[in-house]
């Protein structure tokens, strides 16, 4: 049985996370959307409420200055003839503004005030002798408002919530010769019921979407980051394999080099020998070269311990900085023989990095020899440091003003054994570089555009150096 688990594609894990956030936005967007436009039903609902009320203040005007008062009281004949032309007014104001209510408020005639009457007034009885009466809910607020209207004599608007409605009122005094004598009111259902019960279903299915997303997403993100710290892993993994395969090929070139370079010291010291067998050249020049042969084997030995001991080293923190300023301190006496400036251009502050100072006093010191040697002549050795803090990497570059670098030089620079100088042994800059990788860093070189080459030591920053280096 195959216990091995399904892992989905990152592809798939990141465009998951992509359609639960376009689906949160989406909701956001139309919750937005919805509430302005429900703002903008208020605006435009306030305005027909105020349109009609005006009419209606205008058309029954003329009929409501005929109420008399004290002592001269209305008969029942006169109110019915008012009744009626006041609800011909409001039929008309209705019909012109369709989805509105409209009526007149007479407190004179308290038995019966509203003109027409309210739907959920107790109205005469039927012919059965029962009393029809409406459920009071939405023209409660309508008689509490005019009511108020009148006894305040100003305008009042108001929009209320009463479920399974949201309605806006308007209620207005009506003025004739300066005394109040009643009170028209308006009213609109802003929302409908049914378009409540869908715009919730709406609400509570963008709701849960966006809030499922939204836990996805943040599922997600954890996995993700999982797997990106997974795919560093195997990344990290993969280097240190292709660092060793490196090692190991560089490893064979490494004695391919030593074979040949080896083998014309031991020449010399074979034919000197050889001579002093048969009684020849035993005098001082042939010891003398005898001493010259070993010597350049002692060099290569040396060096070759150098190489094989460039990831032997311990690393602490410490100030590149100081390394650099030490390395064109010894380069100092010989550039100014050669008549070339040594120049520094360090950012302050650097971060710390992980180092054994000695070990990259050796590589500034094979890059500033290695400059120094191109530039007989005089010239400028600039050595600079910088920080990047994008790639938590601090870098030291090493320029000269020499001739540059070839394309062959370019593409095997580093290769142990490989010089382009006559009495060079090849293994400075290899050296160098070994002792970068053993930092955790890089050696490169290329040609500067204004002439020259130059080569940069990068060092990842210590852990928790950025921080430091930001407060240096």
């Amino acid at each position: 049985m195959d216990r091995s688990r399904w892992v989905s594609p990152l592809a798939v894990q990141i465009g998951v996370v992509l359609v639960l956030f376009a689906a949160a936005l989406g909701t956001l967007w139309y919750t937005s959307t919805a509430v302005v436009e429900r703002e903008q039903r208020r605006a435009r609902a306030n305005e027909r409420l105020k349109e009609a009320s005006d009419q209606l203040d205008v058309q029954g005007r003329d009929a409501l200055a005929g109420i008399r008062r004290f002592p001269d009281f209305m008969d029942a004949d006169d109110w019915t003839a008012l009744d009626r032309r006041l609800s011909q007014e409001a039929e008309r104001i209705q019909h012109r503004f369709p989805g509105l209510e409209a009526g007149y408020y007479v407190p004179s005639r308290p038995e019966r005030p509203f003109l027409p009457a309210l739907p959920n007034e107790v109205r005469e009885a039927s012919d059965s002798g029962e009393a029809a009466t409406a459920p009071r809910n939405l023209y409660d607020y309508v008689d509490t408002q005019v009511d108020a209207a009148f006894r305040k004599r100003h305008d009042l608007s108001v929009v209320e919530d009463v479920p399974p409605y949201t309605i806006a009122i308007r209620t207005a005094p009506v003025r004739v010769n300066d005394r109040v004598v009643a009170a028209t009111w308006t009213m609109t259902r802003l929302v409908d019921p049914i378009y409540i019960d869908q715009s919730a279903r709406g609400y509570r299915w963008f709701a849960g979407l966006a809030l499922t997303g939204i836990l996805g997403s943040l599922a997600l993100t954890v996995r993700l980051a999982r797997t990106v710290r997974r795919q560093g892993e195997e990344r990290e993994r993969l280097r240190t394999e292709l660092r060793r395969s490196e090692r190991l090929a560089a490893l064979g070139k490494l004695l391919a080099g030593v074979a040949h370079e080896v083998r014309n010291p031991l020449a010399g010291i074979r034919s000197i020998t050889q001579l002093w067998r048969r009684g020849l050249g035993m005098g001082e020049e042939g010891f003398d070269h005898l001493i010259d042969e070993v010597d350049r084997l002692e060099g290569i030995v040396s060096r070759l311990l150098q190489f094989s001991r460039a990831d032997a080293q311990d690393l602490t923190p410490g100030d590149l900085n100081s390394v650099a300023v030490e390395a064109a301190r010894l380069a100092e006496d010989r550039a100014r023989e050669q008549g070339v400036h040594v120049e520094l251009d360090l950012e302050p502050g650097l971060p710390p990095v992980d180092m054994a100072p000695p070990a990259l006093v050796q590589v500034f010191r094979n890059l500033t020899t290695n400059a120094l040697q191109v530039m007989p002549k005089g010239g400028l050795l600039r050595v600079e440091t910088r920080r990047d803090l994008a790639r938590g990497t601090v870098a030291a570059t090493v320029s000269d003003e020499g001739p540059g670098l070839s394309t062959e030089a370019l593409a095997h620079l580093f290769e142990p054994f490989f010089t382009t100088k006559a009495e060079g042994t090849g293994l400075g800059l290899a050296i160098a570089r070994e002792i970068a990788l053993a930092h955790r860093g890089d050696l490169s070189a290329e040609n500067r555009p204004a002439g020259g080459a130059a080569f940069t030591l990068t060092l990842p920053i210590a852990p928790n150096g950025a921080s430091k280096g930001d407060r240096g």
